[in-house]
């Protein structure tokens, strides 16, 4: 009994020490400005009109077995079909077009809209957003990449398309 005691007190005295030296730490994280231009996806003092567009870099499959998931572009031709094309008007992004090309799944949620149709850069939310002016999101903006998590019948997998960019051009 006496040893429990002694044992109980040991840890209450360690835990109280480790405390305290945490709480003594002055713990400083580096931290860099960035600048409103490098938050965003266009900057907004171009010019010029562009046109922006995008394939697939990874379309990421995540299961609770495989938590780090499993890239399928490589297992299925059809993932190069899809094509999202940004439109910078006034520098803005104004308009998109988005062709799910021959990907089996409704990985929006939605009827894609055909055609170049208006659009929205939230800026306002984090991390940003591309919407339609419907308000149907089509990727946010995370960690400089254009993304889209979504998750299709089976809640036990989820998925994640990550954007490139594969042309940019400047309108006359």
């Amino acid at each position: 009994m006496n040893v429990m005691r002694k044992n109980i007190a040991s840890i209450l005295v360690l835990a109280a020490v480790a405390l305290g030296a945490f709480a003594a730490c002055d713990i400083t994280l580096p931290y860099t400005e960035v600048s409103p231009a490098e938050k965003t996806l266009v900057n907004s003092g171009m010019d010029q009109d562009y046109e922006f567009t995008y394939g697939l870099r990874e379309f990421m499959q995540y299961s609770p077995k495989n938590p780090s998931g499993t890239n399928l572009i490589p297992y299925y031709d059809f993932f190069g079909s899809f094509a999202l094309k940004l439109y910078v008007v006034d520098g803005k992004i104004s308009f998109l077009e988005i062709t799910n090309g021959d990907i089996p799944c409704d990985q929006f949620g939605f009827e894609l809209p055909s055609g170049k149709v208006p659009c929205v850069f939230d800026e306002k939310v984090v991390p940003n957003a591309l919407r339609l002016t419907t308000g149907e999101t089509i990727a946010i903006f995370q960690n400089g990449e254009l993304v889209f998590p979504f998750v299709l019948d089976c809640k036990d997998l989820s998925y994640k398309m990550t954007f490139t960019t594969l042309e940019s051009t400047r309108e006359k």
